[in-house]
């Protein structure tokens, strides 16, 4: 009879020792999934402002140059990367009528990503190349400004062959990285459009 008691003691010392186990491996486990989602980062949303992109080539008036800018007709309206991608492409092409680009013959768009609320451009290294200080700010010009007609706030990260824009041609254009509209056009003295 004594061991049979010695027996339920045991098993109910154990089973208080599982239980014991099972709480403290949860909250410990509960810890640690918890502390694990805190660090980390909460991916911004891309806010579109606009009803759809812009593209922005140059107009000479009276021996001026001036930004200008022409809708996008037909740009897909759920997916503002490839809306952007669909401008930026077409902004590579041959401009319209009565419009110029300041943008090197032979640049293509290697890539287009937003993420983090923010918009990834890699162009090809041909952008860099040529022209003097105002082709080059008007060519950085019309892609920031196209790059983020869908939100003028959204930081730009523009990027050549990957990597961050190195200064431009030899005026030495040094693009802050990540830059905004508002932020490049007054470092480069150009109208906020």
């Amino acid at each position: 009879m004594m061991r049979s008691a010695q027996v339920g003691k045991n098993r109910r010392w154990w089973g208080w020792v599982l239980a014991a186990s099972v709480l403290v491996g949860g909250v410990g486990g509960g810890s640690l999934w918890w502390f694990q989602q805190a660090r980390r980062p909460v991916e911004k949303p891309f806010v579109v402002t606009a009803e759809q992109p812009r593209l922005y080539w140059l107009k000479v008036q009276q021996g001026q140059e001036m930004l200008v800018s022409e809708p996008l007709p037909n740009a897909p309206k759920n997916d503002p990367a490839a809306a952007l991608r669909q401008a930026l492409n077409l902004l590579l092409s041959s401009p319209p009528g009565g419009r110029v680009s300041a943008i090197p013959p032979g640049t293509r768009l290697l890539g287009l990503e937003i993420k983090n609320g923010a918009v990834y451009v890699n162009l090809s290294r041909e952008f860099t190349t040529g022209g003097g200080s105002y082709s080059v700010i008007y060519r950085v010009a019309q892609v920031i400004y196209t790059a983020s007609s869908l939100n003028p706030q959204a930081p730009i990260y523009l990027q050549i062959e990957g990597q961050p824009a190195p200064p431009i041609a030899g005026e030495g254009l040094v693009v802050d990285y990540p830059t905004t509209r508002r932020q490049f056009a007054q470092d480069a003295g150009l109208p906020l459009l």
